[in-house]
């Protein structure tokens, strides 16, 4: 964690989160008084605004997702290996790239929601909150965390393969909007790649929409694992 803090690009990823919710969020339907709940409201609004569909990508491969090609290229990676295992490097990289991807959208959705709370609360005409629509804000908060870790494990592992800059940034904006492109243009009912449903889970997911947990939870998995294994491919010419 004190790495990742310390790390700018997490720090540029937390700005550009926190901007997306602001933008995202619809100051032309706020009238006073507010109704009950009206702050909640607002804020699922914010997280499933388009801007924030957009913004996504971008934030998710600022955070340590090229930090590989910086370590190789500069000779600290050899220096580093002498003092840790290959193993230990393998999984706090991992870890590492997953949490820079992950946590800039949490905490900045977290900050988001302490200033509708802060701001709006006040002003309703009769304070109340709706727990249904409070679980419904955290659990698109979450969703689309999770696509920041995705998406930044991808970053990493398109870094480990091509050792450049522009693939570990731009490769992954790219793949997300052309999945973004083929859903919307060509296969209006591949929901399941499809982004946006990500964030919305507007779809069918099964009891609960438990599904799209379950599709997260087998993605991270899996872009973690292959991440894992390029690096210990990588390894072998260190």
């Amino acid at each position: 964690m004190k790495e990742l803090l310390r790390d700018k690009g997490f720090l540029a990823a937390m700005v550009v989160s926190f901007l997306g919710f602001a933008m995202g969020f619809p100051f032309y339907q706020v009238e006073f008084p507010l109704g009950s709940g009206s702050f909640i409201q607002f804020y699922q609004a914010s997280l499933e605004s388009q801007v924030m569909l957009f913004l996504i990508p971008i934030a998710a491969v600022l955070p340590p997702g090229g930090s590989y090609v910086r370590e190789s290229a500069s000779g600290f990676l050899k220096l580093y290996l002498s003092r840790v295992s290959r193993m230990d490097y393998i999984r706090a990289k991992t870890c590492l790239v997953y949490a820079g991807g992950f946590l800039p959208f949490f905490l900045a959705g977290t900050l988001s929601f302490l200033f509708c709370f802060f701001f709006l609360y006040p002003l309703e005409l009769k304070g109340a909150v709706s727990w249904e629509e409070a679980r419904g804000a955290v659990e698109t908060l979450l969703r689309i965390s999770f696509i920041g870790g995705i998406i930044a494990e991808f970053s990493g592992i398109f870094a480990a393969v091509f050792r450049n800059y522009y693939m570990a940034y731009g490769l992954p904006f790219v793949v997300y909007y052309m999945m973004v492109i083929l859903k919307e243009r060509y296969f209006p009912k591949m929901y399941v790649m499809y982004p946006g449903e990500w964030v919305l889970c507007k779809e069918s997911w099964g009891t609960g929409n438990a599904g799209i947990w379950v599709f997260f939870l087998v993605v991270s998995l899996a872009v973690m694992l292959s991440h894992s294994l390029i690096l210990y491919w990588r390894l072998q010419e260190v």
